[in-house]
């Protein structure tokens, strides 16, 4: 997908695997970017919590819920976090009454996802929301920043989460803005693919093709470098490229 701002152009690509040994549809992450020539250009991503009810579908109402909105910072999502709530609790509602009732059961307790949100104005200036350990990586000509987490020991088994029922709010929501140019890279990424770039090199990912993620996800998970966990990484590229690839969100 590309969008142009003037001479500017941005390029997007995302990259996505399930769990080694588990089938697509258990992939549990959320993604969503911009329609084209849209600004401010916004991209998400949401790990969903494996033991939660239904945490896919909160992982894809969050991503298509903040690329849809105007939010960008702490007070904004707080207050557009129930109207959230209240769609996952629709979707899930209809899906609960096929379940058997200690499944059903779960979804009393909520689903759980960690959260990164990305906006992008044309003047140059970007806006990023995070909860949990979804990381932003910044290439620039000085060299690369990563946020919230800089270090591969940074990551824990209890990041921040954003619950999904109505009566909970998100806790440690963290915010940063930053400027870019054209000569910029913006990259997203999940808790597992995060760590996995700081330990290789980050520019790994601007590296990346459809054609060799996949293996290079294998490999890194059989060295031990990448943790069995669902993949996610969103390359956003600003310059004057002319090449560009139509991506959706995950659940069209």
């Amino acid at each position: 997908m590309m969008t142009g701002v003037g001479t500017v152009e941005m390029q997007s690509r995302v990259f996505h695997l399930a769990k080694a040994g588990h089938r697509d549809s258990e992939y549990e992450d959320g993604f969503a970017l911009s329609c084209p020539g849209t600004f401010p250009y916004r991209a998400a991503m949401a790990d969903g919590a494996t033991e939660s009810a239904f945490a896919r579908i909160w992982a894809e109402t969050l991503v298509s819920a903040w690329v849809a909105s105007g939010v960008v910072d702490e007070r904004a999502f707080v207050r557009a976090l129930p109207e959230w709530q209240q769609r996952w609790m629709a979707q899930v509602t209809s899906k609960a009454d096929n379940l058997p009732w200690y499944a059903a059961a779960k979804v009393e307790e909520g689903a759980f996802a960690t959260f990164l949100g990305l906006s992008i104005d044309r003047e140059g200036t970007w806006q990023a929301l995070a909860v949990g350990d979804c990381c932003l990586f910044h290439f620039r000509e000085d060299g690369v920043t990563s946020w919230p987490l800089d270090a591969p020991e940074a990551f824990t088994s209890t990041p921040a989460l954003v619950p999904s029922l109505p009566d909970r709010m998100a806790a440690d929501i963290r915010v940063l803005s930053g400027a870019w140019n054209e000569r910029d890279a913006l990259v997203l990424a999940t808790d597992a693919a995060a760590a996995w770039l700081m330990r290789v090199g980050p520019e790994t990912a601007l590296g990346l093709t459809p054609e060799d993620f996949p293996g290079r996800i294998a490999r890194a998970r059989e060295d031990g470098n990448l943790r069995n966990d669902d993949v996610t990484i969103i390359v956003l590229r600003m310059g004057r490229s002319v090449e560009h690839e139509r991506l959706t969100t995950n659940n069209e």
